[in-house]
């Protein structure tokens, strides 16, 4: 392997392994380099599955890149359905629709219907009667509505990683796995980076490690939180909770609680996570597994009963990792003080549908340093 590049990129999950496609497809040489082997279960792009929606809760430049995101979507669908070697991922995404709901006039659903408005996304919205009469699967308080977005769905996360990994790979890119990153100095060369099998070289270095990027750069440290989230499949029946019958869901009880959900797609259950809360873990140290701590079944459980009350009890759990940045809001672009060495993260478990629109951004800035799209909003 040859020690000099345009760009390495330090960890190739859901951003990194984005930008690094993009960047070789421009012509760049690239190296990825991981501490895994991607797609993998120590980050946070595992669970097969992720909701995409453009409706958004935090502003025009949010809803912006969704947009684009979604649009890039639709272009890695064809590039994989085009490629005879990544026949068995071909479907990356699914319109299942996604519903909001929240309490009647909250803020959480109020600023989704301004973004639809304001940017021409198709919505509905629907009262709690309505929309127990629609989806019976769900009981929802009358004091709750929901915003429905039918050209939404959701993203196959992993199939999405292989198959960025392997189109990135056609262009030229390298991937160093199961290599831990030790540190980035500035050289005379340009910027080393230092890992457990020797150092490499180059102009610019993207540092995408998700929740562990404050170990690869210390200045994140306490700006970047890994937070450990519970994730759990519960038995449904089809006809009530499948594909087809069922859309992805967010539900906002009030205030910060909010939980998510995908429909059955296969039999392997109806998956219910938190989006708030989760325990806070510190850099190096081993994530407990599912079931680790009591509350890890007990509150998706009682969510369960709540508002699916016809879904059954847990079939299997797992755990994610929150990259969780403050107000949650992306960190993207150059680090303040480090000279061609640059951040993208921050994804506080709702970055990985921007992924496409970031790693392309990322990849543009890096090569011709400028971007199709407005991320000054993002900047650190």
């Amino acid at each position: 392997m040859k020690t000099d590049y345009d760009v390495i990129i330090v960890g190739a999950g859901s951003f990194g392994m984005s930008a690094g496609y993009y960047l070789a497809k421009s012509g760049a040489s690239v190296l990825l380099i991981d501490a895994h082997d991607p797609p993998h279960h120590n980050g946070s792009h595992h669970g097969e599955t992720r909701i995409f929606r453009t409706a958004y809760t935090m502003g025009a430049p949010y809803v912006a890149l969704a947009l684009r995101s979604g649009r890039l979507w639709s272009e890695l669908a064809e590039a994989v359905r085009e490629s005879a070697t990544l026949a068995e991922h071909s479907e990356i995404f699914r319109q299942t629709g996604v519903l909001s709901i929240g309490p009647a006039g909250s803020r959480f659903l109020r600023s989704k219907r301004e973004s639809c408005e304001a940017f021409g996304i198709p919505y509905e919205y629907i009262s709690a009667r309505d929309l127990t009469a629609r989806w019976p699967g769900f009981s929802v308080p009358e004091r709750m509505e929901g915003l429905y977005e039918p050209n939404s769905g959701i993203l196959f996360s992993e199939r999405i990683i292989r198959a960025y990994r392997m189109l990135a790979q056609k262009y030229g890119a390298e991937l160093l796995i199961h290599t831990r990153t030790l540190r980035i100095e500035q050289g005379k060369r340009g910027n080393e980076v230092y890992t457990e099998n020797g150092a490499y070289c180059a102009n610019n270095v993207l540092v995408a490690a998700g929740a562990w990027s404050a170990e690869v750069v210390p200045e994140l440290l306490g700006r970047i939180q890994p937070v450990r989230k519970p994730i759990g499949w519960f038995k449904a029946p089809a006809h009530r909770y499948g594909d087809g019958t069922f859309p992805a869901f967010v539900v906002n009880k009030g205030g910060d609680e909010e939980y998510y959900g995908i429909p059955d797609l296969d039999g392997s259950g109806l998956k219910v996570g938190r989006h708030d809360g989760g325990d806070i873990l510190a850099p190096g140290r081993p994530i407990p597994p599912f079931g680790a701590y009591r509350q890890d079944e007990e509150h998706l459980a009682a969510f369960v009963r709540d508002f699916l009350p016809e879904a059954g009890g847990l079939l299997q759990g797992s755990v994610c990792l929150y990259e969780n940045a403050p107000g949650e809001r992306f960190m993207l672009g150059p680090l303040p003080g480090r000279p061609g060495v640059w951040f993208a993260g921050g994804g506080s478990g709702h970055g990985f549908k921007f992924s496409s629109g970031i790693g392309q951004t990322i990849g543009e800035w890096l090569t011709t340093g400028q971007s199709l799209t407005d991320v000054s909003a993002f900047r650190i």
